[in-house]
């Protein structure tokens, strides 16, 4: 539940907003953007189609210009060598916008032989489309990145569009791929993280960001993939930059798979080889299966090595699969063995049957919004399974959950629950985190040590965090300095469990992450929750947690800092557009000089307001409250 506290001081012209993001926050968030007059919806429908093409425009060179009577327009300029492209460009922006112009333009230039630089021009008339983009793209005059409107627009053709003004493609002397660069240089640093946030929520791409400021791409899988998405977009004197050549490499008779501990081959070499057979040639990277693929090299998982002697005609698949691909040799084998796992399912026994990341995110689900219950079984009598009931806003996370735990876990019919078959595993972990008894109740959870011992991966606290957690954002204006202060913090709440059994917890987070959390009262529950006192404590904590998260974009609103200090900034500066929002630090807090203690003393006994002696001292009111407080401990 999202709860909301304004809180006003009488003798204070300072606000302090505190914002608990619970499971509606996104939604908060959402209607904020539909009830501003940043006119992101405020365009027509009719519209969309063209929105992506201008969005790839403006998020390159593009501009929006003001006519001599404050009329806006569209201004596209291409290089001379590029005007079969920019000829296409401009029929394409005419079929939905007809008073588009296209003409050569010369201009003095002192540096060329022929004293001018001549390029391509597109200029569209006057017009209420480029009326409305203004207002997203241009703030105080200069152009900035409007991320609800590149969400919303970003489609396939759009990032064609931008890699053909934008993008190189670097390939080395043999053909192999070696990277793939967005050129961004013109975005600043507070920007390139909220373009790589849309890249990866609109096509789950995992872009870099290199000394240059520039995105970039390193692996042959997200570079092949990148390539065939946009290739029936790219126009022909751009052939250059799909260029695509597979490369095989010969793969050795006899070579090293390696694979996750929860796969068990007793025979490796026949096991591996007949898998190899059944499965290798089919595999394909597809808009179904990329981003399991690419999010599954974020995981870090327990392995084990198998020396195997490979047939040739396995050889011979495996380097087409890796070729076509981009594909490691273990990743492809390791999806043999995950499709026939799909059709029959390994029995989970105990928690070895899962991989380390399956591990951690069961447990942590488990601590979460999980659910295990014993049910009544045809042939095997009483036994255990998982389940998870969720609001429809969040099926994009629990969507994450089934992707990491197929085949185990998986939607219900009605589309609002998981859950997995029964196992013996929920058996065994029924038992364990539902051994407590308190006023008559038979069923209550617990924290059972010898189960946190488990949380041994990034992924289990940060289920946690995403099924029970908060970003808790408190926000301070001062209008003598006209900032705006916001100070976040993380809250786990998991006030069902006890004071104890929470001690215990902090003490197994902190073998995962550095972040301090603290035992805070709370009214309800057993009467205490966690959470992070300092801003240093709260960013390092989602710090820690990215490499996982960062798979999960859907829960950006409480685990990306760089998008929800946007989301932010965009909420406040619509109320007060000539403020600076600034994350409140201990570290940036001017200390008090000792005339000032003794000014905030000696105004003090002499009643004074908190309020007088903040404007005698140039401070704001909660400074002098946590000042005064402060000097009387």
């Amino acid at each position: 539940m999202t709860i909301g506290k304004l809180i006003y001081s009488t003798n204070s012209r300072s606000y302090s907003f505190l914002l608990e993001d619970g499971k509606a926050a996104k939604e908060q968030y959402t209607a904020n953007c539909k009830n501003s007059d940043l006119k992101i919806n405020s365009l027509p429908s009719s519209n969309v189609k063209l929105n992506s093409l201008l969005c790839a425009l403006l998020l390159s060179s593009g501009r929006i210009m003001s006519s001599a009577t404050n009329h806006k327009y569209f201004r596209f300029t291409f290089h001379t060598k590029h005007s079969e492209w920019a000829h296409s460009c401009h029929r394409q922006l005419q079929s939905y916008v007809p008073d588009f112009l296209i003409e050569k333009e010369q201009t003095t230039d002192s540096r060329s032989k022929f004293g001018f630089t001549e390029r391509v021009v597109i200029e569209s008339a006057p017009c209420a489309n480029a009326e409305a983009l203004y207002c997203d793209w241009y703030r105080n005059g200069s152009k900035g990145m409007p991320l609800q409107f590149v969400e919303q627009h970003m489609n396939t053709q759009t990032l064609a569009w931008w890699y053909q003004e934008c993008g190189h493609l670097k390939v080395k002397e043999n053909g192999t791929l070696e990277k793939l660069i967005l050129s961004t240089e013109h975005w600043t640093e507070d920007e390139l993280p909220l373009l790589q946030y849309a890249l990866n929520i609109n096509f789950n791409f995992l872009f870099a960001i290199d000394g240059q400021r520039r995105l970039i791409l390193y692996d042959q899988l997200q570079i092949k993939y990148f390539i065939g998405m946009v290739a029936p977009w790219i126009h022909p004197m751009f052939s250059y930059k799909i260029k695509n050549v597979e490369v095989r490499k010969p793969v050795a008779k006899r070579t090293t798979i390696r694979l996750p501990n929860q796969i068990s081959i007793p025979s490796p070499t026949e096991e591996i080889n007949q898998m190899i057979q059944q499965y290798a040639s089919s595999i394909k990277v597809t808009t179904e299966n990329f981003q399991r693929f690419n999010y599954a090299r974020q995981e870090d998982n327990e392995s084990k090595r198998y020396q195997v002697s490979l047939t040739e005609e396995n050889r011979d698949f495996l380097c087409s699969v890796q070729a076509s691909t981009g594909l490691t040799l273990g990743e492809i084998v390791q999806e043999c063995f995950h499709r026939q796992n799909c059709i029959s399912p390994r029995p989970l026994n105990t928690l070895n049957d899962l991989s380390t990341t399956q591990q951690n995110i069961m447990l942590g689900s488990i601590i979460g919004d999980g659910m295990l219950t014993h049910i009544q079984t045809k042939f095997k009598g009483i036994r255990s399974n998982y389940s998870e009931h969720f609001s429809i806003q969040q099926k994009d996370y629990r969507a994450w959950k089934v992707m990491k735990l197929e085949p185990y876990l998986s939607f219900t019919l009605k589309g609002n629950t998981i859950s997995s078959r029964v196992d013996n595993l929920w058996s065994a972990l029924e038992a364990d985190f539902y051994g407590g008894t308190k006023k008559g109740k038979s069923r209550v959870k617990i924290l059972p040590k010898n189960r946190l011992f488990n949380l041994n991966d990034l992924h289990s606290i940060a289920t946690v965090y995403m099924d029970d957690g908060s970003l808790m954002l408190t926000t301070r204006v001062n209008d003598n300095n006209k900032k705006i202060y916001i100070t976040p913090h993380i809250a786990l709440y998991l006030q069902n469990f006890t004071y104890e059994e929470l001690k215990c917890f902090i003490v197994q987070i902190k073998s995962l992450t550095l972040a301090e959390f603290t035992l805070t009262k709370r009214p309800d529950g057993n009467g205490y929750y966690l959470r992070t006192n300092r801003t240093a404590d709260t960013l390092l904590f989602l710090q820690d947690i990215q490499p996982v998260t960062i798979t999960c974009p859907a829960m950006s609103y409480k685990t990306n800092w760089q998008y929800r200090f946007y989301m932010e900034t965009q909420k406040w500066l619509h109320k007060y557009p000539e403020y600076e929002l600034i994350t409140s630090s201990r570290e940036r807090m001017r200390p008090y000089t000792l005339k000032e203690i003794a000014t905030l003393i000696d105004m003090k006994q002499k009643g004074s307001t908190i309020q007088q002696i903040a404007d005698q001292l140039e401070r704001s009111y909660w400074s002098i409250v946590h000042k005064t407080k402060e000097l009387q401990d």
